[in-house]
């Protein structure tokens, strides 16, 4: 089994990126960073022009317009091929997991310098590709998997602290409320949204020890009506604020919230900014998002790849110190969150970068520890 450690980005672009800021601003301050030098050289051109040859494929395995995660993959496209100057091909590869393993084969045969991909759903196809084609190499910027061949690489963003701090978040929009209980809604009941829920639940009881987290799981990651009914039922319990982690079914979540004149909390991209244009009156019940900074770590980590310099075969931790996770600190949190709980959640964003606050390794969690976790803040 291979080994995760943390990883220190050494890139300036990476270590600029603000926790806590929406994702555009990040990869403004990324893409900044990352440029270099004003005045091209002969190695400069050099450089180009081997960009030029290096080739990337990104593998989806879902559907886009769901305005979180995969969308959020999906806008590193057009970074790579701006800042790095590399040729980028993409595959919206769909739900049905029993096509992702010839989706790869293909992409192998096309001889791509580099396979990227994100998200646990498909593991299984990636390694089998993987070993059949051990030359090829791959690079999943967001998953738990481990016990690596020796062409993968793994980028593993710590969902606990961007959890926590919309935890944070949550609880004390509820106790400005006047309530004690708030909720959650993740897509399935696996190890991977868990790590949200436990990180959602320790942030609300950093604020709050006694608050009470109804949580509830919609079975799917595409499903938006059974999103928003489960929200429905959640809202009408008397949960004024729920977080959900359920991909393109949490824009169910997100209509229930606007339905039902409540609030959400978004996850993986800034999630108000992606609808204020098209759907403001969903826009205004999002209070804040648990970010990844997918595209600038993209950036970040093909920038690397190009250069030799990505260790395949093991699985690297990404946190807020390193600008990978956040929430977003938009103009609607700052129109939904008080002033002196804006101020709080900053005073915990620090704490969180300096490793002050202690949080649950979900990892190697078992299904009881997790269970009694649940149930000790059930309504």
């Amino acid at each position: 089994m291979k080994k995760s450690i943390t990883f220190v980005l050494t890139l300036a672009a990476a270590a600029s990126l603000l926790a806590g800021c929406g994702a555009k601003k990040g990869t403004e301050e990324a893409t900044q960073n990352i440029t270099g030098q004003k005045e091209e050289t002969a190695q400069d051109q050099t450089e180009t022009q081997e960009a030029a040859n290096y080739s990337v494929a990104l593998m989806i395995p879902g559907n886009l317009g769901d305005k979180s995660f995969f969308d959020a993959a999906y806008n590193s496209i057009d970074l790579l091929k701006k800042e790095l100057g590399v040729s980028v091909d993409y595959v919206e590869a769909g739900t049905d997991s029993s096509k992702y393993y010839a989706t790869y084969v293909d992409l192998c045969e096309q001889s791509y310098d580099l396979i990227l991909t994100v998200s646990g759903e498909g593991n299984d196809a990636l390694v089998e590709a993987a070993e059949e084609f051990p030359e090829q190499k791959f690079i999943n910027l967001d998953d738990t998997m481990d016990d690596l061949p020796e062409n993968i690489y793994v980028m593993a963003p710590r969902n606990n602290e961007m959890s926590f701090l919309a935890g944070t978040v949550a609880a004390l929009k509820a106790e400005e409320l006047g309530e004690s209980v708030i909720g959650f809604i993740g897509g399935m009941d696996i190890p991977g949204i868990n790590e949200f829920l436990v990180g959602y639940i320790e942030g609300a009881q950093y604020i709050t020890p006694e608050i009470k987290v109804s949580s509830s799981y919609v079975g799917s990651f595409t499903d938006t009506a059974k999103g928003k009914e489960n929200a429905i039922l959640m809202y009408n319990s008397g949960v004024s604020v729920i977080f959900t982690a359920a991909g393109q079914s949490g824009l169910g979540v997100i209509d229930a919230a606007k339905e039902k004149g409540k609030l959400v909390i978004g996850v993986d991209s800034d999630q108000a900014e992606a609808l204020k244009d098209s759907q403001p009156e969903l826009a205004e019940t999002i209070i804040t998002s648990a970010i990844k900074n997918i595209d600038a770590d993209a950036l970040y980590i093909v920038d690397k790849a190009m250069k030799g310099e990505v260790t395949y075969g093991v699985r690297e931790l990404y946190g807020i110190d390193k600008g990978a996770v956040g929430i977003a600190q938009n103009e609607y949190y700052e129109k939904l969150m008080t002033k002196e709980n804006r101020d709080k959640v900053d005073e915990i964003i620090e704490k969180v970068k300096k490793g002050e606050v202690e949080m649950s390794d979900t990892s190697g969690m078992t299904t009881e520890e997790l269970e009694k976790i649940r149930d000790t803040v059930r309504p």
